[in-house]
């Protein structure tokens, strides 16, 4: 079970357009040159397509690593992984999250990149 802690956590996470046709350029191109090697049998054009699929592969999954995950300890959402933009500023700080069924718990960090349970959230508290 995954849980985005803000509504518009899905809107930040989809890419720009831009990065979407810079990906899809490269990747044609990365086509193209293999489509060139095919014909002419150079191999440089393979050397550079290879090269140009790896370069977008690992930036894809330098973007990836780089978003971050949260573990929830205890509580009702133990074992509960938080995929958000925020994940650094949860660890340091902690969340108040809405628990299926209805409430809200509070989860703070345990130094460790996890975030411990708390106890529940009150009406009227922060």
């Amino acid at each position: 079970m995954t849980v985005g802690t803000s509504p518009d956590d899905d809107a930040r996470r989809r890419p720009p357009a831009v990065h979407l046709g810079v990906v899809s350029t490269a990747l044609a191109a990365a086509a193209a040159l293999m489509m060139l090697w095919t014909w002419t049998e150079h191999t440089a054009f393979a050397v550079v397509a290879y090269c140009t699929a790896a370069g977008v592969f690992a930036a894809g999954f330098l973007v990836r690593a780089g978003a971050g995950c949260t573990e929830l300890i205890g509580g009702p959402l133990d074992g509960v992984r938080i995929r958000s933009t925020e994940a650094r500023h949860l660890r340091e700080r902690g969340a108040v999250l809405a628990v299926p069924g209805g409430g809200r718990a509070r989860y703070g960090p345990d130094g460790s990149g996890r975030l411990v349970y708390q106890g529940p959230v009150e009406e009227g508290d922060g």
